[in-house]
């Protein structure tokens, strides 16, 4: 004899189709590595290059690898970084609102 449940997840099941685009302003940063110390992917790093202040800003070193947890964002004291999630099932792009 099988049994049939009537019951039903009360939450979604987990969504593994998103990606996140980590968007860095050259321009404002000002190269002080807070958010390179608390990456937990470590995918930060100061350029060689400078900004018109002559201060070397921070670039992704491997962007498919974000896991999207914002640490950067909000860490970085001139905003300089932004986390875009990418809904790779809808093809949309949804900015973050933390």
């Amino acid at each position: 004899m099988k049994l049939e449940s009537t019951r039903s997840p009360i939450l979604p099941p987990p969504r593994l189709q998103k990606k996140y685009e980590v968007i860095i302003d050259s321009e404002q940063c000002d190269g002080c590595t807070i958010c390179v110390e608390f990456c937990p992917k470590e995918l930060l790093e100061a350029s060689e290059e400078t900004n018109s202040r002559m201060l070397h800003y921070v670039v992704i070193t491997d962007p498919d690898n974000c896991l999207g947890c914002k640490q950067c964002e909000r860490l970085c004291p001139t905003t300089s970084i932004f986390i875009k999630e990418i809904d790779l099932e809808d093809d949309t792009i949804n900015e973050s609102k933390d």
